[in-house]
């Protein structure tokens, strides 16, 4: 949202204030009231009321105060930058002032804010006083109050008329500010203070009687000394001289040398069993991008591929491949590509108690699982044992029974359970209980389930096999009402018929032939009951044998319980677990402590304050990756860790977590799992995550981040000028791309990855390419002047620097007679000016910094393409 500023602002009584500041102003404003009675509108009468001057303020209420600049307990903040303080008050700054403005809209605030020397001045919280009091020399550590009204004003966000704003809109929108014009000095401790500005207001916050007659000032410039009350004050330091867009306008463009990013020389002297090689270069993880090794001698290959089949030297990856010799030849067999896993192997041999600490840290869970593991292959021996002995020889009738309490939890051939197969068939369920083996034993219970088996169920429901009930004497059932030859069938029977039966003999038989008959009364027709199929014994005894075998029993019943690695698929399933623990940790970090000059070749070249573009190398990340896992499956294998080696341990080369948009899983890694990469495939391509071409990588050596490390920094897509010879020109709204990882180099070297190629971001004769943009941090509005001239001005107010305006004796900025530059108004047609005749919104407008910005084409930073 854009901001506007007015001079100042009055509310209230202050308002009707109407005698112009200037020298003579009373230290209280009289105000003449029009009182009118409502009860006799004729009636009026003028009554005299005095406004509170600034005699009357003893204190500030500090709620008030809504930010500082700098914060409190800052230790670098920019010399070259004001000190400010804002108020959610916009009146506040002139609400004691009685006075209103004067022709030229200017209006002195009863408050400002100073900033002291801390060597210079001496804070004393003493309360035997209203305030603190703040001791100092006016003349070498305050500004000139005469120009006070220069650095007080009204800040507005957004549209709409100003009144509207001030008096009825949102209070978040409004606010009123303070700065003091001190040039500060770098690497100084100061103290900011806010004090009365009128002598009036410093008698009553010292306690001291207050003069009445004209205003005062609180302190003259010839003063040597001066006790001021303290309304409220913080302390900071500022740090080296430079701002952000000094810094960033210190940046050189450099193109790194072509050679040093070749890589480091590697000499390949003759020993026994090897030729000489000559001297080869070694790649870095960052260079020209997309570089291989050097091209290896036939003989020298030969010679390493001989010592490796004497296991005379380390075949690296041979575990992941599942192959004793060399499986990547780009890998294996070139002394380069050997010499970057070989330092991959001293990152493990260094750092190895830590990462076995890590690695067991993360192996309870597998330990756990192989316990439940081993027991249940137990559980599945001796259980096989058992049912081989006892369960197998039984007849399928047999077996079936003593399976009965299981049959809920076994399955026939249709995916039924067995005891939902018994509910459909002819043969009770009460045989397959508990209680009716016990009753009968396994053989009887046997017969029996073979007896029910083979009735012919279509007379109705099979009648229970066995023994009849014993019945207490006299009890009727059902069944003998049934089987009485001169009643018509149950479901047949009518209220009707019912009532020409004799009266039943027995109390039992009464209460049956009611139920019976309102049973009747909604009887339907009769309908013949379907025969209930057979029990199909052999099936379903073979499917239970099944079931309980412990083979698959006890391995089901298991492996429900776990959550097995993705893709473990032993021959015995249950096998305990091979661990491979996972070590996200970008490893960037520990080339960068061992080998920095294999990180960025020439890394140490790079001139102070430069920026460079370089790409990443994919040669290089699987290399060491490689190393770094094949030392890490030897140290498990040594310390009898539950590994077999084939663990891809270690994914990430790069630090992709705070990409934007942020990336997970996968997307963060550099390789894909070792054992899938295909073989014959160069190395750097085998087992890339995503592509495998090199990405472009800025090189930032300086201040800058160091000072700004909120600095955002984008790459931009160029689009072309609409020029007779086209140009690429940076848009507004053009594409941006984010970095997709970081990093830094001790002490001053940061670099900063895109998803972008190389030769996209260089752009061709049809392809505008991208710009690398700095942009810097976006903060609340900021006030001061540049620290020096620019080189180049653009004949702007933002370019105006501390050299170009008049500084005191006390180090404070001092409004002269004439404008320190020449703006053109057709560059800023506002009409701003920075003389004694401005107003402070002016002032405001003038001092305060734009974000500022610096935008660079990749083509100026990348060499040539080599033809």
């Amino acid at each position: 949202m854009s901001r506007r500023y007015l001079p100042s602002w009055r509310i209230g009584a202050g308002t009707l204030v109407n005698q112009a500041d200037g020298p003579a102003v009373p230290s209280e404003a009289t105000l003449n009231l029009a009182a009118r009675v409502t009860a006799d509108p004729a009636r009026s009468a003028t009554l005299a009321a005095r406004l509170y001057g600034p005699g009357r303020v003893t204190g500030l209420d500090v709620t008030q105060i809504i930010r500082t600049e700098p914060a409190a307990g800052a230790t670098d903040f920019e010399p070259n930058y004001l000190c400010a303080v804002e108020f959610d008050a916009p009146e506040l700054p002139w609400m004691f002032t009685p006075a209103a403005p004067n022709a030229l809209g200017q209006l002195r605030p009863w408050l400002v804010l100073v900033v002291v020397r801390r060597s210079a001045a001496t804070l004393d919280p003493s309360g035997r006083r209203p305030s603190p009091v703040l001791v100092t020399d006016p003349s070498a550590e305050l500004p000139d109050l005469a120009q006070s009204w220069a650095w007080a004003h009204v800040q507005l966000t957004g549209a709409g008329a100003a009144t509207d704003l001030l008096t009825t809109g949102p209070a978040a929108r409004t606010l009123s500010r303070l700065l003091c014009p001190r040039r500060l000095d770098p690497d100084t401790a100061y103290v900011a203070a806010l004090v009365p500005a009128f002598a009036q207001g410093a008698q009553s916050g010292l306690g001291l009687p207050v003069d009445g007659g004209d205003l005062r000032p609180a302190w003259l410039p010839t003063d040597q000394s001066v006790e001021l009350p303290v309304y409220h004050s913080w302390e900071f330091a500022t740090g080296p001289a430079g701002d952000f867009e000094e810094l960033a306008a210190r940046l050189r463009l450099h193109q790194p040398d072509a050679a040093a990013l070749a890589g480091l020389p590697l000499s390949i002297p003759a020993q026994p069993g090897l030729p000489d090689g000559g001297t080869v270069r070694v790649p870095g993880a960052l260079g020209t991008g997309g570089q291989a090794g050097s091209p290896v001698d036939a003989d020298v290959a030969d010679a390493i591929e001989a010592m490796l089949e004497a296991d005379e030297l380390p075949a690296y990856g041979r575990w992941h491949a599942g192959r004793p010799t060399a499986w990547l030849a780009g890998l294996v067999l070139e002394p380069a590509a050997r010499a970057v896993a070989a330092l991959g192997t001293r990152v493990v041999q260094e750092r190895q108690e830590q990462l076995m600490a890590a690695a067991w840290a993360q192996v309870g869970p597998v330990q756990r699982a192989n316990q439940l593991l081993r027991q249940a292959q137990l559980a599945r021996e001796a259980g096989g044992a058992l049912w081989r002995r006892h369960l197998v020889p039984l007849p399928d009738a047999a077996l079936l029974a003593v399976a009965g309490p299981a049959a809920t939890r076994l399955s026939g051939a249709d995916r039924r359970t067995i005891a939902a197969h018994v509910a459909a068939s002819r043969v009770p369920a009460a045989l397959f209980t508990v209680a009716a083996r016990r009753a009968a034993r396994h053989p009887r219970t046997a017969a029996l389930i073979i007896r029910a088996n083979a009735r012919d169920g279509s007379a109705g429901r099979p009648r229970p096999v066995g023994e009849p009930a014993l019945r207490p004497p006299g009890m009727v059932s059902v069944d003998d009402l049934r089987g009485r030859d001169d009643l018509p069938p149950l479901c047949g029977l009518t209220p009707d018929w019912w009532a020409k039966l004799p009266p039943a003999q027995t109390p039992v038989l009464q209460a049956m032939r009611k139920a019976l008959a309102t049973h009747a009364a909604g009887a339907g027709p009769c309908a013949p009951r379907p025969p209930r199929p057979p029990l199909d014994v052999a099936g379903l005894a073979g499917a239970a044998r099944t079931g309980l075998d412990p083979r698959t029993a006890v391995t089901a019943a298991t492996l429900a319980r776990l959550t097995l690695p993705a893709g473990w698929a032993p021959a015995d399933p249950l096998e305990p677990v091979l661990a491979a623990p996972d070590f996200p940790t970008p490893m960037f970090r520990t080339v960068a402590e061992l080998a920095p000059s294999l990180l960025l070749p020439g890394v140490n070249d790079l001139p102070r304050n430069s920026v460079s573009l370089v790409g990443t190398n994919p040669w290089f990340t699987h290399a060491f990756l490689v190393g770094l896992n094949h030392e890490m499956g030897r140290e498990l294998l040594w310390r009898g860790y539950p590994t077999d080696q084939r663990g891809t341990y270690f994914r990430r080369f790069w630090d992709r977590r705070g990409s934007v948009p942020p990336k997970t899983g996968a997307d963060l890694d550099d390789i894909t799992a070792i054992p899938e990469w295909t073989v014959g495939d160069p190395l750097g391509a085998a087992g890339a995550a995503g592509a495998d071409s090199a990405r472009l990588v800025l090189v930032i050596r300086g201040e800058l981040l160091r000072r700004y490390p909120r600095t955002v920094i984008y790459a931009a897509r160029a689009q072309w000028s609409g020029d007779a010879e086209p140009v690429p020109r940076l848009a507004a709204g053009a594409e941006e791309r984010h970095p997709e990882f970081s990093g830094a180099l001790p002490p001053d070297v940061a670099f900063l990855g895109f998803d972008l190629t190389v030769a996209a971001a260089r752009g061709t004769d049809t392809d505008p390419g991208w710009y690398v943009v700095f942009a810097e941090p976006p903060t609340e509005p900021r006030y001061g002047l540049d620290v020096d001239a620019p080189a180049a001005p653009t004949g702007t107010w933002g370019d105006l620097s501390w050299a170009a305006v008049t500084v005191d004796a006390s180090g404070h900025l001092r409004l002269g007679a004439t404008d320190p530059v020449t703006v053109s108004p057709a560059v800023d047609p506002r009409g701003l000016h920075l003389t004694a005749t401005t107003t402070s919104a002016q002032v405001a407008a003038i001092v305060e910094q734009r974000q500022y910005r610096v935008a660079i084409h990749a083509r100026r930073l990348l060499p040539e393409p080599t033809p």
